[in-house]
């Protein structure tokens, strides 16, 4: 078995891994890199670090950007192989790589024009449609064969709808069977709409994630009483709430308890909008897959003839007139619009209308990654850059991590601990300080003594029952020489 780091190494965007075993070559993820500017990211997206068309299988843990962004590029690139993933996954990928084209089209119209530039998108829609059609799609815990000596099963990750940890089963010539194990996004428990993550209970290679490996979230069961007090106290100095709000997974559970609040008459009739025709979209999906949902929302809703995401108070936004005109609402309302990170999207102009009033305020929900808008804005700088002037930023931020979807400093180390029969493990998906804690925790917490690597950009491992070899891929040296020579 061969691996080989080419993305979500020492940082959370871009997953993506290459993993060589009988003659096959397999993706883990072929997700887009974001933040750090458009020159730094643009640099990255374009170049893979291997031949797309070599490329005979992609597997999907799920469907968030910087997990399956590039497919569509990796398709222009050659690949004609198949990509699996879970049911619910496709069709939220589909829905999301349609925006992304879409998205990219319309920042690349701007630029061009602004900077007399001819830049290309990565993809169109047409590469979109294409690569979808190499999709094929598996059940939680149904084992599929890619050969006779490769099987892959998919586990509830717990993380967003559809989201799965990859279990790849293999046997090389004269060794046993073998088990390799990616988290993907590994989920919390407790946590509203889904199923708690599965603990995989035996493998031999471990691929985690450590996105919050130094961090202790807050309980989601004290997420109802915070959010009624900031709502309430908005409220009654009459301003607005502003949520960038990734379109998947975070905004759905953000109604969800909305709804609830709303129900037992913990909040005000304050008007909600969902400007995001994205949203309104995978809104949908969480409809058509309900069969994924967690006991607790079909005991709340379904089984009460009732949807967690529309009622009275909420209101979806889809065109650009009914985006516009919330610049002249009056009085209370919360606003939920993408990107999630604030760097795209119609969140750019709720910010730049709002940020400057200290009646308002941004409620952060979501992770934000270094380099992003909303880094900034966690961050408390003194000034915002939307569209390419300088906001002071006025309004009160409220950072509320019990929302965080991503298993938080002990819920990685119980998961680790209650894996068996460990000889590697592989931390990727963290900034470089989570992967370092994740991997002194490991040694020294847990005990463990299996090999442990923090994955580099490039880097490439060989495993075999005689242990684990591994070289920086030079590629990174190239990498390093570029993004020096960018102004960032």
């Amino acid at each position: 078995m061969k691996l080989k780091f080419c993305g979500a190494a020492q940082n959370v965007t871009g997953s993506n891994h290459l993993l060589e075993v009988n003659g096959l070559r397999i993706l883990l993820d072929c997700g887009m890199f974001q933040g750090g500017g458009y020159e730094k990211a643009r640099l990255l997206n374009e170049q893979f670090l291997y031949d797309p068309a070599s490329i005979d299988f992609v597997i999907i843990s799920h469907g968030h950007i910087d997990h399956v962004g590039r497919l569509p590029y990796l398709y222009k690139g050659g690949f004609r192989g198949k990509v699996f993933c879970t049911k619910a996954t496709k069709e939220l990928s589909r829905a999301l790589l349609l925006d992304s084209a879409h998205i990219q089209k319309q920042d690349l119209e701007y630029i061009n024009k602004e900077f007399n530039k001819k830049v290309e998108p990565l993809y169109e829609e047409k590469e979109v449609e294409e690569v979808l059609k190499l999709f094929i799609t598996h059940e939680y815990e149904e084992k599929f064969e890619l050969t006779i000596d490769v099987s892959v099963t998919f586990f509830e990750a717990g993380h967003v709808l559809g989201s799965a940890q990859v279990c790849l089963d293999y046997r090389e010539k004269g060794d046993r069977l073998r088990r390799l194990v990616f988290t993907g996004d590994l989920g919390r428990k407790y946590m509203p709409l889904l199923n708690d993550p599965k603990q995989i209970e035996k493998a031999d290679i471990l691929i985690t994630e450590s996105t919050y490996a130094s961090h202790l979230h807050d309980s989601f069961s004290s997420v109802h009483d915070e959010l009624q007090g900031v709502i309430n106290d908005v409220y009654a100095r009459g301003g607005k709430i502003i949520i960038p709000g990734f379109s998947f997974e975070r905004t759905q559970e953000l109604v969800y308890v909305l709804h609830q609040l709303y129900d037992q008459k913990r909040i005000p009739a304050i008007p909600i909008f969902v400007d995001s025709p994205l949203a309104v979209e995978i809104s949908q999906v969480f409809e058509k897959f309900s069969s994924y949902y967690d006991k607790e929302t079909f005991r709340d809703f379904l089984d009460k003839k009732r949807s967690p995401f529309f009622f009275e108070q909420v209101k979806y936004l889809k065109t650009v007139e009914e985006s516009k005109a919330l610049n002249f609402h009056e009085g209370p309302c919360i606003i939920i619009s993408a990107s999630g990170m604030c760097e795209a999207g119609r969140i750019k102009h709720h910010l730049k209308n709002n940020i400057g009033n200290p009646k308002n305020l941004i409620l952060v929900v979501g992770f934000m990654a270094q380099g992003t808008r909303g880094r900034d804005i966690v961050e408390g700088k003194r000034k915002i850059r939307l569209f390419g002037q300088l906001y002071p930023l006025k309004a009160e931020v409220v950072v509320m991590n019990s929302f965080s979807a991503h298993a938080d400093k002990l819920e990685l180390l119980d998961y680790i601990r209650a894996v068996k029969d460990l000889e590697n493990i592989f931390i990727v998906h963290g900034e470089e300080s989570e992967c370092s804690v994740l991997r002194d925790n490991i040694i020294n917490i847990l005990k463990l003594r299996c090999r442990i690597d923090i994955a580099d950009m490039g880097e490439e491992f060989e495993v075999d029952k005689n242990g684990t070899q591994s070289n920086l891929g030079r590629r990174r040296e190239q990498y390093l020489k570029e993004l020096d020579k960018i102004n960032l």
